[in-house]
Protein backbone atom coordinates (compact mmCIF):
# COMPACT_ATOMS: atom_id res chain seq x y z
CA UNK A 1 0.00 0.00 0.00
CA UNK A 2 1.55 3.36 -1.19
CA UNK A 3 1.25 6.00 1.91
CA UNK A 4 1.60 10.02 1.22
CA UNK A 5 5.07 9.75 3.66
CA UNK A 6 6.57 7.85 0.39
CA UNK A 7 5.06 9.93 -1.76
CA UNK A 8 7.37 12.99 -0.19
CA UNK A 9 5.04 13.63 2.46
CA UNK A 10 6.45 16.47 5.08
CA UNK A 11 6.31 18.55 8.00
CA UNK A 12 6.47 21.50 5.27
CA UNK A 13 3.27 20.25 3.76
CA UNK A 14 1.85 18.96 6.54
CA UNK A 15 1.57 22.38 8.45
CA UNK A 16 -0.14 23.80 5.43
CA UNK A 17 -2.89 21.30 5.50
CA UNK A 18 -3.52 21.66 8.87
CA UNK A 19 -3.99 25.38 8.59
CA UNK A 20 -7.05 24.87 5.96
CA UNK A 21 -7.82 21.31 6.55
CA UNK A 22 -11.94 20.89 7.45
CA UNK A 23 -14.18 18.03 7.04
CA UNK A 24 -14.14 16.51 3.20
CA UNK A 25 -10.66 17.73 2.25
CA UNK A 26 -8.07 15.43 1.91
CA UNK A 27 -4.40 15.95 0.27
CA UNK A 28 -3.14 14.01 -2.65
CA UNK A 29 -0.25 14.45 -5.08
CA UNK A 30 -0.54 14.93 -8.53
CA UNK A 31 1.15 11.77 -10.67
CA UNK A 32 -0.10 13.02 -13.77
CA UNK A 33 -1.97 16.24 -15.67
CA UNK A 34 -3.35 15.89 -19.46
CA UNK A 35 -4.94 19.54 -20.43
CA UNK A 36 -6.29 19.96 -16.60
CA UNK A 37 -7.25 16.64 -15.86
CA UNK A 38 -5.23 15.38 -13.02
CA UNK A 39 -4.84 11.82 -11.49
CA UNK A 40 -4.05 12.10 -8.02
CA UNK A 41 -2.22 9.85 -5.69
CA UNK A 42 -4.05 9.27 -2.16
CA UNK A 43 -4.42 7.12 0.67
CA UNK A 44 -7.81 6.37 -0.98
CA UNK A 45 -5.82 4.92 -3.78
CA UNK A 46 -5.09 6.87 -7.34
CA UNK A 47 -8.67 9.35 -7.83
CA UNK A 48 -9.02 11.47 -10.90
CA UNK A 49 -10.02 15.00 -10.73
CA UNK A 50 -10.06 19.05 -11.66
CA UNK A 51 -10.10 22.30 -10.17
CA UNK A 52 -12.88 23.31 -8.54
CA UNK A 53 -14.76 26.49 -9.51
CA UNK A 54 -13.88 29.00 -6.85
CA UNK A 55 -9.71 28.04 -8.07
CA UNK A 56 -10.25 28.79 -11.51
CA UNK A 57 -11.97 31.83 -10.68
CA UNK A 58 -9.49 32.89 -7.82
CA UNK A 59 -6.36 32.13 -9.22
CA UNK A 60 -3.68 34.37 -9.85
CA UNK A 61 -1.55 33.13 -12.44
CA UNK A 62 -1.53 29.99 -15.19
CA UNK A 63 1.69 29.25 -12.50
CA UNK A 64 -0.19 28.52 -9.87
CA UNK A 65 -2.29 25.59 -11.67
CA UNK A 66 -1.60 21.85 -10.27
CA UNK A 67 1.68 20.97 -12.12
CA UNK A 68 2.92 17.13 -11.74
CA UNK A 69 4.71 16.46 -8.14
CA UNK A 70 1.98 19.03 -6.24
CA UNK A 71 0.25 18.52 -2.92
CA UNK A 72 -3.12 19.10 -3.09
CA UNK A 73 -5.69 19.83 -1.01
CA UNK A 74 -9.55 18.14 -2.66
CA UNK A 75 -12.53 17.41 -2.21
CA UNK A 76 -14.64 14.48 -3.04
CA UNK A 77 -17.16 14.83 -5.69
CA UNK A 78 -19.33 11.33 -6.90
CA UNK A 79 -16.13 9.43 -8.83
CA UNK A 80 -14.22 12.45 -9.07
CA UNK A 81 -12.52 14.92 -6.99
CA UNK A 82 -12.28 18.45 -6.78
CA UNK A 83 -8.77 20.52 -6.39
CA UNK A 84 -9.57 23.37 -3.76
CA UNK A 85 -5.77 24.49 -3.29
CA UNK A 86 -2.12 23.90 -4.28
CA UNK A 87 0.18 23.62 -1.60
CA UNK A 88 2.85 26.02 -1.49
CA UNK A 89 6.13 24.24 -3.08
CA UNK A 90 9.19 23.36 -2.29
CA UNK A 91 10.83 23.67 -5.61
CA UNK A 92 9.87 24.16 -9.36
CA UNK A 93 11.13 23.55 -12.65
CA UNK A 94 9.71 26.59 -14.88
CA UNK A 95 10.36 27.85 -18.04
CA UNK A 96 9.54 31.16 -19.71
CA UNK A 97 6.14 29.92 -21.70
CA UNK A 98 6.60 30.62 -25.25
CA UNK A 99 5.69 33.98 -27.17
CA UNK A 100 6.64 37.60 -26.38
CA UNK A 101 4.83 37.58 -23.08
CA UNK A 102 6.53 37.16 -19.93
CA UNK A 103 4.71 34.31 -18.11
CA UNK A 104 6.11 31.43 -16.06
CA UNK A 105 5.13 27.32 -17.07
CA UNK A 106 5.88 25.11 -14.46
CA UNK A 107 7.10 21.94 -15.89
CA UNK A 108 7.18 19.96 -12.57
CA UNK A 109 6.82 20.53 -8.78
CA UNK A 110 8.03 19.77 -5.48
CA UNK A 111 11.58 17.97 -7.41
CA UNK A 112 14.22 17.10 -5.31
CA UNK A 113 16.97 15.72 -8.77
CA UNK A 114 16.73 17.01 -12.43
CA UNK A 115 18.08 14.57 -14.83
CA UNK A 116 19.40 16.81 -17.84
CA UNK A 117 19.51 13.88 -20.52
CA UNK A 118 21.97 14.59 -23.66
CA UNK A 119 22.54 12.26 -26.49
CA UNK A 120 26.05 11.15 -27.79
CA UNK A 121 24.28 9.78 -31.05
CA UNK A 122 25.80 12.81 -32.78
CA UNK A 123 23.26 15.71 -34.17
CA UNK A 124 22.26 18.22 -31.90
CA UNK A 125 21.54 16.79 -28.97
CA UNK A 126 24.31 17.10 -27.16
CA UNK A 127 25.29 20.73 -26.55
CA UNK A 128 27.51 22.46 -23.67
CA UNK A 129 25.68 25.06 -24.08
CA UNK A 130 22.27 23.81 -24.06
CA UNK A 131 23.11 21.68 -20.42
CA UNK A 132 24.25 25.04 -19.07
CA UNK A 133 20.55 26.83 -19.67
CA UNK A 134 18.80 23.40 -18.09
CA UNK A 135 21.24 23.51 -14.85
CA UNK A 136 20.52 27.56 -14.85
CA UNK A 137 16.75 26.88 -14.43
CA UNK A 138 17.21 23.69 -12.08
CA UNK A 139 19.59 26.18 -9.77
CA UNK A 140 17.08 28.72 -9.52
CA UNK A 141 13.91 26.18 -9.15
CA UNK A 142 15.94 24.89 -6.17
CA UNK A 143 16.69 21.51 -7.72
CA UNK A 144 20.31 19.46 -7.58
CA UNK A 145 21.00 18.96 -11.09
CA UNK A 146 22.49 16.08 -12.20
CA UNK A 147 24.40 15.48 -16.09
CA UNK A 148 22.73 12.33 -17.65
CA UNK A 149 24.85 11.24 -21.11
CA UNK A 150 22.84 8.52 -22.61
CA UNK A 151 23.54 6.40 -25.96
CA UNK A 152 27.12 5.72 -24.72
CA UNK A 153 27.33 2.83 -26.89
CA UNK A 154 27.31 5.19 -29.91
CA UNK A 155 30.05 7.69 -29.12
CA UNK A 156 33.01 7.45 -30.48
CA UNK A 157 34.94 8.51 -27.65
CA UNK A 158 33.51 8.69 -23.91
CA UNK A 159 36.37 10.31 -22.42
CA UNK A 160 35.96 13.62 -24.43
CA UNK A 161 32.73 13.36 -24.09
CA UNK A 162 32.83 13.16 -20.10
CA UNK A 163 35.48 16.06 -20.06
CA UNK A 164 33.75 18.53 -21.81
CA UNK A 165 30.50 17.89 -19.98
CA UNK A 166 32.87 18.01 -16.59
CA UNK A 167 34.13 21.96 -18.47
CA UNK A 168 30.33 22.73 -17.59
CA UNK A 169 29.67 20.89 -14.57
CA UNK A 170 32.11 21.36 -11.81
CA UNK A 171 31.07 19.45 -9.43
CA UNK A 172 27.58 18.61 -10.41
CA UNK A 173 27.17 14.41 -10.92
CA UNK A 174 27.68 13.20 -14.42
CA UNK A 175 26.32 9.54 -15.53
CA UNK A 176 27.30 7.61 -18.42
CA UNK A 177 24.17 5.40 -19.50
CA UNK A 178 23.07 3.22 -22.25
CA UNK A 179 19.74 1.84 -22.64
CA UNK A 180 20.99 -0.54 -25.14
CA UNK A 181 23.70 -1.81 -23.11
CA UNK A 182 22.65 -1.31 -19.67
CA UNK A 183 25.74 0.00 -18.85
CA UNK A 184 25.82 3.08 -16.26
CA UNK A 185 21.70 2.13 -15.38
CA UNK A 186 22.07 0.42 -12.18
CA UNK A 187 24.86 3.20 -10.80
CA UNK A 188 22.39 5.96 -12.23
CA UNK A 189 19.77 4.39 -10.21
CA UNK A 190 21.60 4.00 -6.81
CA UNK A 191 22.35 7.91 -7.13
CA UNK A 192 18.15 8.58 -6.72
CA UNK A 193 17.44 8.07 -2.62
CA UNK A 194 13.88 6.62 -1.04
CA UNK A 195 11.56 9.13 -1.35
CA UNK A 196 12.85 11.08 -3.86
CA UNK A 197 11.63 13.03 -6.74
CA UNK A 198 13.75 13.11 -10.18
CA UNK A 199 12.67 14.56 -12.92
CA UNK A 200 13.99 13.98 -16.23
CA UNK A 201 14.59 16.53 -19.10
CA UNK A 202 16.21 17.42 -21.96
CA UNK A 203 15.44 17.52 -25.90
CA UNK A 204 13.40 15.26 -28.18
CA UNK A 205 15.45 12.27 -29.10
CA UNK A 206 18.25 12.13 -26.47
CA UNK A 207 15.87 8.88 -25.17
CA UNK A 208 14.76 10.15 -21.60
CA UNK A 209 11.35 7.60 -22.20
CA UNK A 210 13.63 4.67 -22.82
CA UNK A 211 15.86 5.83 -19.89
CA UNK A 212 12.86 5.82 -17.61
CA UNK A 213 11.96 2.28 -19.07
CA UNK A 214 15.17 0.75 -17.94
CA UNK A 215 14.94 2.18 -14.65
CA UNK A 216 11.13 1.51 -14.06
CA UNK A 217 11.38 -2.42 -15.55
CA UNK A 218 8.70 -1.61 -17.37
CA UNK A 219 7.45 -0.03 -20.93
CA UNK A 220 5.81 2.49 -19.08
CA UNK A 221 6.79 5.54 -20.79
CA UNK A 222 6.67 5.80 -24.72
CA UNK A 223 9.56 5.42 -27.55
CA UNK A 224 9.94 7.28 -30.21
CA UNK A 225 12.76 7.01 -33.17
CA UNK A 226 14.27 9.88 -34.31
CA UNK A 227 14.53 11.73 -37.84
CA UNK A 228 16.97 10.37 -40.33
CA UNK A 229 17.58 14.26 -41.52
CA UNK A 230 19.20 15.51 -38.46
CA UNK A 231 18.66 13.21 -35.66
CA UNK A 232 16.43 15.13 -33.92
CA UNK A 233 13.37 13.20 -31.87
CA UNK A 234 9.55 13.22 -32.06
CA UNK A 235 8.01 14.27 -29.30
CA UNK A 236 6.70 11.09 -28.03
CA UNK A 237 6.17 12.30 -24.33
CA UNK A 238 3.60 14.53 -24.74
CA UNK A 239 2.52 15.08 -21.35
CA UNK A 240 3.84 14.92 -18.03
CA UNK A 241 3.42 12.00 -15.77
CA UNK A 242 5.08 10.17 -12.90
CA UNK A 243 6.42 7.02 -12.00
CA UNK A 244 7.87 5.04 -9.12
CA UNK A 245 11.14 2.95 -8.75
CA UNK A 246 11.67 -0.57 -6.84
CA UNK A 247 13.79 1.49 -4.64
CA UNK A 248 10.99 4.03 -3.35
CA UNK A 249 12.20 6.84 -5.50
CA UNK A 250 9.70 8.68 -7.57
CA UNK A 251 10.50 9.66 -11.21
CA UNK A 252 8.81 12.30 -14.14
CA UNK A 253 8.70 12.04 -17.02
CA UNK A 254 8.70 15.69 -18.56
CA UNK A 255 7.95 16.64 -22.50
CA UNK A 256 10.63 17.20 -24.99
CA UNK A 257 11.67 20.53 -24.97
CA UNK A 258 12.21 22.24 -28.38
CA UNK A 259 12.60 25.75 -26.67
CA UNK A 260 13.68 26.48 -23.07
CA UNK A 261 13.46 30.15 -22.81
CA UNK A 262 14.84 30.83 -18.49
CA UNK A 263 12.74 31.68 -15.92
CA UNK A 264 14.11 32.87 -12.50
CA UNK A 265 17.05 35.55 -11.89
CA UNK A 266 20.57 36.50 -12.46
CA UNK A 267 21.40 35.75 -9.34
CA UNK A 268 21.08 31.73 -10.63
CA UNK A 269 24.03 32.25 -12.37
CA UNK A 270 26.22 32.64 -9.78
CA UNK A 271 26.14 29.43 -9.22
CA UNK A 272 26.21 28.05 -12.91
CA UNK A 273 28.91 30.31 -13.70
CA UNK A 274 31.39 30.23 -10.56
CA UNK A 275 34.51 31.44 -12.64
CA UNK A 276 32.81 34.75 -13.48
CA UNK A 277 31.40 35.43 -10.64
CA UNK A 278 34.37 35.02 -8.43
CA UNK A 279 36.17 36.99 -11.03
CA UNK A 280 34.07 39.74 -11.27
CA UNK A 281 34.24 40.46 -7.55
CA UNK A 282 37.52 41.68 -8.93
CA UNK A 283 36.54 44.00 -11.78
CA UNK A 284 37.13 47.59 -11.31
CA UNK A 285 33.76 49.21 -11.64
CA UNK A 286 30.68 47.73 -9.86
CA UNK A 287 28.45 47.62 -12.50
CA UNK A 288 30.91 46.25 -14.97
CA UNK A 289 29.16 44.59 -17.79
CA UNK A 290 31.92 42.17 -18.69
CA UNK A 291 32.06 43.19 -22.29
CA UNK A 292 34.39 46.94 -23.16
CA UNK A 293 35.28 48.18 -19.92
CA UNK A 294 38.80 48.61 -18.50
CA UNK A 295 39.71 46.40 -15.39
CA UNK A 296 37.09 43.91 -16.42
CA UNK A 297 38.45 40.60 -14.63
CA UNK A 298 36.07 38.39 -16.48
CA UNK A 299 37.98 39.62 -19.95
CA UNK A 300 41.06 39.00 -18.17
CA UNK A 301 39.82 35.05 -18.02
CA UNK A 302 39.41 35.29 -21.55
CA UNK A 303 42.90 36.48 -22.68
CA UNK A 304 44.71 33.95 -20.34
CA UNK A 305 42.49 31.16 -21.84
CA UNK A 306 40.87 30.53 -18.35
CA UNK A 307 37.66 31.00 -20.02
CA UNK A 308 36.24 29.65 -23.16
CA UNK A 309 34.89 32.32 -25.34
CA UNK A 310 31.57 30.12 -26.19
CA UNK A 311 30.81 29.98 -22.29
CA UNK A 312 31.75 33.57 -22.02
CA UNK A 313 29.32 34.51 -24.94
CA UNK A 314 26.35 31.97 -23.22
CA UNK A 315 26.81 33.62 -19.90
CA UNK A 316 25.93 36.93 -21.89
CA UNK A 317 22.99 35.74 -23.79
CA UNK A 318 21.93 34.33 -20.36
CA UNK A 319 21.94 37.33 -18.24
CA UNK A 320 20.54 39.53 -20.59
CA UNK A 321 17.68 37.12 -21.27
CA UNK A 322 17.01 37.12 -17.26
CA UNK A 323 17.65 40.30 -17.35
CA UNK A 324 14.60 40.59 -19.70
CA UNK A 325 12.69 38.67 -17.97
CA UNK A 326 13.56 39.36 -14.24
CA UNK A 327 11.22 42.05 -13.66
CA UNK A 328 7.73 39.53 -14.52
CA UNK A 329 9.76 37.21 -12.28
CA UNK A 330 9.64 39.69 -9.13
CA UNK A 331 5.62 40.69 -10.02
CA UNK A 332 4.90 37.03 -9.36
CA UNK A 333 6.59 36.45 -6.32
CA UNK A 334 4.24 39.68 -5.01
CA UNK A 335 1.11 38.61 -6.13
CA UNK A 336 2.43 34.84 -4.37
CA UNK A 337 3.41 36.60 -1.20
CA UNK A 338 0.13 39.11 -1.35
CA UNK A 339 -2.31 36.34 -1.87
CA UNK A 340 -0.21 33.99 1.08
CA UNK A 341 -0.33 37.32 3.27
CA UNK A 342 -4.48 36.88 2.33
CA UNK A 343 -4.65 33.50 3.17
CA UNK A 344 -3.01 34.01 6.56
CA UNK A 345 -5.07 36.69 7.05
CA UNK A 346 -8.46 35.30 6.85
CA UNK A 347 -7.02 32.32 9.39
CA UNK A 348 -6.32 34.79 12.17
CA UNK A 349 -9.99 36.13 11.37
CA UNK A 350 -11.11 32.93 11.72
CA UNK A 351 -9.17 31.41 14.77
CA UNK A 352 -10.33 35.11 16.49
CA UNK A 353 -13.60 35.09 16.42
CA UNK A 354 -15.53 34.85 19.42
CA UNK A 355 -18.37 31.80 19.90
CA UNK A 356 -21.69 33.03 20.19
CA UNK A 357 -23.12 32.65 23.88
CA UNK A 358 -25.82 29.85 24.09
Amino acid sequence: MITIDKLGWNSFFDLQFQAVKSDGLSVGRVLKEVRHQYTLCTTQGFVEGEVSGHFHFTVENRSDYPTVGDWVVFRSCDHFVQIEKVLERTSVFSRNRSGNKAEEQVIAANIDYLCIVSGLDGGRNYTLRGIERYITLAVDGGINPIIVLNKSDLCADEDIALLQARSVAEDIPIHLVSTVTKAGIDNLSMSFPEGASVAFTGPSGVGKSSLINCLVGTESAKTGKLRRSDLRGKHTTSHKELFFLQSGAMIIDTPGMRELQLWGSQNSLEDVYSEIHEAAQRCRFNDCSHRNEPGCAVLELLVDGSLEMERYENYLDLHSELAFIEPKVNENKKLVRKANAKELSKLIRKSQRIPKRQ
